[in-house]
């Protein structure tokens, strides 16, 4: 008898793989439940779950036996495996399980452990938070300490509906999740950092090298000074502080600049702020110039439509004296930020006492005052807002014996990796219709399981990255240049098509990899011997 069956693998197995090789099916099911009866452990649900996720497939949780139901199973778990084990009623138990151990928890042991296999650059921390809206009641059920759905500041800006917050920490090396924590949905960047600057504080100081966190400006206020007094910090001064404003115009005035590299420079001050000795960097950078640029610009045509209506208004009235309609104009251009008054004419219009044609003998009555004005944009204001918004302050307490300035600047750009990650985890593709999950507990563990998965996604591709450095290898990128630097989706774009035709003739199988290209191959050699093995290519 013969049959043939035809399995997608496309990037999977590269995803399986890495799974596989940081071991985190085991890790995971050192710490969680391990019931006899179970035909999947939860290790391997979790894994399931990271695969659904990594997929892009916009599945949620539900349709999971759906999404494995074309996969080679075998070949990303073991023998056995089964699409209908990953069923709605085992991952809920595994998020369940995942919350009674502690998601915060679990994750913090998971991320170590890869820090320590992968040899993780840890100086800079990245910290950074989103919120993920969700729709739908979450009512608590005997979970009453799990994260509260409720309304909050939304980033996403959806403010009619609920949402969940998680606190995120990256490193600068790969942009790979060091820390997670889910929070409700109405706590504020502020209590999350100080929470965190203080939680920060005795890992920082036990680390055997030295290590330095790096935020936003929601990081830096007066009642978190205590806790940053004993980090080593990396953070934007707020704007919102007159003192920021001050020591722009003073770099400005002062125009000694010290250049970073082509389109960025900086100018270094040294003061005291909060009870804390600083380093303050005044940094502008040729794309920061550019932004300034069109935000000013557009801001310049909105008060100019505001100014036309206003001088509309004031040519409309009329005034007992010229004093008068000349303070009124005054009064609207002290208002004005990039324009001034080029030419006004004051218009007298007499009315007289007696009603007709007025005569050379005819008494006047009163005198009305009419103001026309025409104005300009102020090219100098224009330029001096431009400069001065295209800069901003850092501020470090690190001493420049440890990191210089220009390591202090590098260091804060690495704050991408936060944001990146938050793009990636809220995809459309990715696992956000999964948060359909009715219990705040179980929220709390798909949070986790997701941040897994951007854990997974980032360890990748530093790897593959490495390995082109390290070969000194391109691959093409989407317009079909050479990159040493792709990112790990258009890789698993790249590896759509590949299939495992199975061939079963006989009593005897015979499986078949197709689908792969030279280019294909040449990415998946990249990725090491495990991969390689997965699909059926000898890793020299």
């Amino acid at each position: 008898m013969e049959s043939v069956s035809v399995e997608r693998l496309d990037h999977l197995g590269v995803v399986a793989s890495v799974i596989k090789d940081l071991g985190l099916i085991e890790m995971i099911d050192a710490r969680l439940l391990v019931h006899d009866q179970e035909e999947i452990t939860a290790g391997e649900a979790v894994a399931g779950m990271i695969l659904n996720g990594l997929g892009f497939s916009d599945r949620p949780l539900t349709l999971t036996p759906q999404f494995f139901a074309n996969k080679p199973l075998d070949l990303l778990f073991h023998e056995g495996v089964r699409a209908e084990m990953f069923n709605r009623f085992k991952l809920g138990r595994t998020l369940d399980e995942a919350y009674d151990y502690g998601c915060d928890l679990l994750f913090s042991d998971l991320a170590l452990s890869v820090c320590l296999q992968e040899y993780l650059d840890t100086r800079f921390n990245h910290l950074d938070t989103t919120s993920f809206s969700l729709t739908g009641d979450y009512v608590p059920d005997s979970d009453e300490h799990a994260i509260a759905i409720t309304h909050g500041y939304s980033k996403d800006h959806r403010p009619d509906l609920k949402q969940a917050v998680l606190e995120l920490m990256v490193s600068q090396d790969g942009g790979v999740p060091l820390m997670s924590r889910s929070w409700d949905g109405n706590a504020s960047d502020t209590q999350i950092f100080q929470e965190r600057a203080q939680g920060l504080i005795a890992t920082f100081q036990g680390s055997p090298s030295p290590r330095y966190l790096v935020a936003d400006a929601k990081l830096y206020n007066e009642g978190n000074a205590a806790h940053l007094k004993k980090l080593g910090f990396i953070t934007r001064i707020p704007g919102t502080l007159k003192l920021v404003s001050q020591v722009i115009a003073q770099a400005l005035k002062w125009d000694t600049w010290q250049s970073l590299d082509t389109t960025t420079r900086y100018q270094r001050l040294e003061l005291c702020h909060y009870g804390m000795a600083q380093r303050w960097l005044v940094v502008g950078s040729q794309a920061s110039l550019e932004r300034a640029e069109a935000s000013v610009k557009k801001t310049a045509q909105r008060e100019a439509e505001a100014i036309q209506k206003q001088l509309f208004h004031l040519q409309a009235k009329r005034f007992e004296t010229s004093a008068q309609a000349q303070e009124a104009l005054a009064v609207l251009a002290n208002k004005w930020g990039y324009h001034q008054v080029e030419s006004y004419e004051l218009i007298d219009h007499k009315c007289y006492a007696h009603k007709g044609r007025p005569g050379p003998e005819t008494p006047l009555k009163a005198i009305a005052w009419q103001m026309q004005a025409q104005v300009r944009l102020d090219a100098e204001r224009l330029e001096e807002a431009k400069q001065h918004k295209a800069c901003f302050v850092l501020g470090t307490n690190i001493e420049a014996e440890q990191l210089s300035d220009a390591e202090v600047i590098v260091g804060y750009k690495g704050q991408a990796h936060a944001e990146g990650g938050f793009r990636f985890l809220k995809d459309p593709l990715f696992f956000v219709s999964s948060l359909f999950v009715k219990k705040p507990c179980r929220v709390q563990g798909l949070l986790m399981v997701m941040t897994l998965a951007l854990l997974v996604y980032s360890v990748a591709q530093r790897r593959l990255r490495r390995e082109l450095a390290r070969q000194n290898e391109t691959i093409p990128n989407q317009i079909h240049q050479p990159t040493n630097r792709p990112t790990l989706r258009w890789v698993f774009q790249v590896l759509e098509g590949i299939e495992r035709v199975r061939l079963m003739v006989e009593g005897q199988v015979r499986d078949l990899i197709t689908g792969l290209n030279e280019v294909k191959i040449k990415i998946l050699r990249l990725f090491g011997e495990q991969v390689c093995h997965v699909y059926q290519l000898p890793s020299g």
